[in-house]
Order: C-alpha cells, then sequence, then structure tokens
C-alpha cells in the first residue's frame, strides 16, 4: 500500500499527453543519471565557458565542454553517465581549486556534442574525449567518470595508457554479467515509440541496450591498466550494484584499487556526497604526483638533504 505522501511524488502519466507520458516513464525507469540536481542556478552554469573540439579522424564527431580553472594547472576532466550532460558537474567547477584545470565533457550525443544520434562504442566515445587530455607542465589528466561514464574512462585508461595520470570511478559499471535489459528498452526501439521520446532518453537506452556487449569486450583487457585508480561507490545503489566495484578489483591485476564503499548511498553520490568525491579526487591527485618524474626526483632530492 502507498501511503499518501508517497503517492505525490509519483509522475501522474494519465494527465499527460502521450508523448509526455513516456518521456516521464522512460526517465524514471530508465535513467542512471539523476535530473539536473547542482546547488548551482542557471544564471551560475550559463556563465562557465563552452568550446568545442573535433574528435581526430573524425568528421561528424565533435565535443563540446564547459571549463573553469587555472590553464596551467593539472587538468581534471569529468565525464557524464547515461544519460547526463557537462551540466552536472557544475558545482565542481564552480569550486574549483587553485592550480587545477576542470573540464566537463558533453559525450557524444548528449548536450551540445555531435552526433544527434547515440554513439554506443566505448572506444569512439573515448576517442572523442582525448583531444582534452593534455599533459601541462609534465602533468598528466585525471579522469573522472559516473556511472557508464566510468566505463568510457576505463575505456581511454585502455586505449591510451600513456597520456592518463590516474582514474576517479564513481559508481562506476564495469561487470556486463550485471548489465539487464527490460522489456520497456526494448519497445523503445520500435519507431512508433522512439519518435515521441526525446533525443536524451532515445540515446540513452540506445547505449543501455549496447552496454553489456561493451563491457564484454573490455573484460579480457583489464589486466593491462597500471595507473592509480580510486574508486567510489554507494552499498544500496539500486541502479548500478556495488558487485560491479568487486568486479573491477578480481580483473584488475597490475593495480590496486582506493576503494570507499559510501555506507547508505544510492547512485548519485556525485551530488549527494560532493565532500567526499572532492577528498577522493585529492588524495588520487597526491598519488599521481609521486609517480611523475619531477616529483619522483624532487623527492629523492629532499631525502638526501
Amino acid at each position: 500500500m502507498i501511503k499518501n505522501h508517497e503517492k505525490s511524488s509519483l509522475p501522474r502519466l494519465r494527465f499527460l499527453p502521450p508523448r509526455h507520458a513516456l518521456k516521464v516513464l522512460f526517465s524514471c525507469l530508465l535513467g542512471r543519471n539523476a535530473p539536473l540536481i547542482t546547488a548551482a542556478n542557471e544564471e551560475q552554469i550559463a556563465g562557465l565557458k563552452r568550446n568545442f573540439r573535433r574528435a581526430p579522424s573524425s568528421k561528424t564527431d565533435v565535443i563540446s565542454y564547459l571549463q573553469m580553472g587555472s590553464r596551467d594547472g593539472r587538468r581534471v576532466v569529468f565525464v557524464h553517465g547515461t544519460p547526463g550532460n557537462a551540466k552536472g558537474w557544475a558545482d565542481y567547477l564552480l569550486k574549483t581549486p587553485a592550480g587545477r584545470h576542470y573540464i566537463a565533457v558533453d559525450r557524444l550525443g548528449y548536450g551540445a556534442s555531435k552526433p544527434e544520434h547515440a554513439v554506443v562504442s566505448l572506444k569512439r566515445q573515448a576517442q572523442a574525449i582525448v583531444p582534452l587530455l593534455e599533459a601541462i607542465n609534465g602533468q598528466k589528466a585525471i579522469l573522472v567518470g559516473h556511472s557508464s561514464g566510468a566505463s568510457v574512462a576505463l575505456q581511454i585508461a585502455l586505449d591510451y595508457p600513456e597520456i592518463i595520470g590516474g582514474l576517479l570511478l564513481l559508481a562506476g559499471a564495469f561487470d556486463p554479467d550485471l548489465e539487464e535489459v527490460n522489456w520497456f528498452q526494448t519497445i523503445g526501439t520500435l519507431k512508433p515509440v522512439s519518435r515521441l521520446l526525446s533525443r536524451v532518453i532515445n540515446n540513452a537506452n540506445r547505449e543501455l541496450l549496447g552496454l553489456k556487449h561493451e563491457l564484454q569486450a573490455q573484460a579480457d583487457r583489464l589486466h593491462q591498466i597500471n595507473i592509480p585508480i580510486c574508486a567510489v561507490h554507494g552499498d544500496m545503489d539500486p541502479l548500478v550494484p556495488l558487485a560491479n566495484l568487486n568486479y573491477l578489483q578480481r580483473k584488475l591485476k597490475r593495480v590496486s584499487i582506493d576503494k570507499l564503499e559510501l555506507k547508505h548511498a544510492d547512485h548519485f553520490i556525485v551530488w549527494h556526497s560532493k565532500p567526499t568525491v572532492d577528498a577522493s579526487l585529492t588524495r588520487l591527485i597526491d598519488q599521481v604526483r609521486l609517480t611523475e618524474p619531477g616529483q619522483r626526483k624532487a623527492t629523492s632530492s629532499h631525502r638526501q638533504n
């Protein structure tokens, strides 16, 4: 039995036109990313600088991104999940710490990025982000990925290991056996239904339908990763279970995950647990700094003195 106060929080589909009813239904059932729940208001978000970069060797793929911070600082690139966009990281960009350069991307198929249609391939998603991962003053870029954005971050680490300093994986999807396809997702691909859905929902649906296959392709290569990894996951995540983190640890042979399991936390830790995410990112950057040639030399000189 649903209590009265719970009834008010449910979408009242019967009073909506079919197009809007389907959009609300798919958003509730499908989305792994919360609606835009940042503390930042629209005026603050509008003040973030937006730029575009074309993906290498592509005539169609263009990445849109927001940025803040020092261009000479440590570059940190934030990758959203399915669905989502760069604005979801606004609270982080608006409080970029000194000495860092924060960039949040619209992944291919979302926000202002091109193409308009879904891009299921993790390799293609990864390739589009690579131009933003420049080392600044000898400091390699850090990748922060949430949900399926963490899957993209792993793909970048697999395909371009030489340009990544470290990974911060938040509520990440890694285990193909944990990916389930629901009946309504298949229905959503039918033209009479897909025509009624927004670009965001259509693209998210097609991405998630193909994610199991994409993760299977990653599985046999995960042992190759050899960079610092920090992972944060809620123990009550109903969308991407904590078991994903245990799977990743089993697959990684050359590196141990600095992992944090948040008690009573759900999937949306990007917004609900920002102080923890900030602290985890700082810890990761400190760890990465110790692996960089300049820092190793400075540390060695300090010990000799």
